[in-house]
């Protein structure tokens, strides 16, 4: 089976807006810290969403303070699908296409520069979403059926493409019938509760 679910940039703008402006820190101790303005949502063909706005930096520098206008920045988001074991997640791949910095001293331009890059790159694992374990079900079977059994309906891979005004996923299924073990609960069996455990697993570290 194949399901496509596609995201149009009329929502992908209102999704921006909602999260604009945007504090992010970039340090541990949270000394050093960019807030990104709103942003032009724009869809590349075959490539991914561009983002393109200004932004203001916190820079601490000796234990002093030193404002920072962005005065440009632009971020291509690249989707894929990657697979992680049994896991499937829809990554995007944030790629800085343009930093410019406003009037700010010599010795530390290169220096935001680079940590913003690095701050950017450390948190590409948080633009992933599961699809195989957010869509993956296992359903009950008729209690008259003996032994029991359980219906399983499982994300096992897919495909995704950015057109010009919306991205595109598809999502291959695989449904199987296996038997249903008595110490395992399964979704929508009667007088039963969620099962304690995710049919797809979520990749080490999330």
């Amino acid at each position: 089976m194949l399901l496509t679910a596609s995201v149009s940039k009329a929502e992908v703008v209102a999704l921006v807006d909602a999260l604009t402006p945007m504090r992010i820190f970039i340090d541990e101790r949270r000394r050093r810290a960019v807030t990104l303005n709103r942003a032009e949502v724009t869809f590349v063909a075959g490539r991914g969403i561009r983002l393109r706005g200004d932004a203001r930096a916190a820079w601490d520098v000796a234990g002093v303070e030193l404002p920072v206008t962005v005065q440009a920045w632009q971020v291509l988001l690249v989707p894929h699908v990657v697979a992680r074991g049994r896991a499937r997640l829809l990554a995007l791949e944030p790629v800085i296409e343009e930093l410019e910095l406003g009037l700010v001293p010599g010795f530390v331009d290169d220096k935001i520069a680079r940590a913003v890059r690095e701050g950017v790159a450390q948190k590409r694992e948080r633009l992933a979403w599961d699809f195989a374990r957010a869509l993956s079900k296992r359903l009950s079977l008729s209690a008259r059926i003996a032994p029991p059994r359980a219906l399983e309906i499982v994300a096992a891979d897919g495909e995704v493409d950015v057109g010009e005004d919306e991205l595109r996923l598809g999502v291959r299924f695989e449904a199987r019938v296996v038997e249903r073990r008595a110490d395992v609960q399964v979704e929508g069996a009667p007088s039963e509760r969620e099962p304690a455990m995710p049919l797809v697993p979520a990749p080490a570290g999330r």
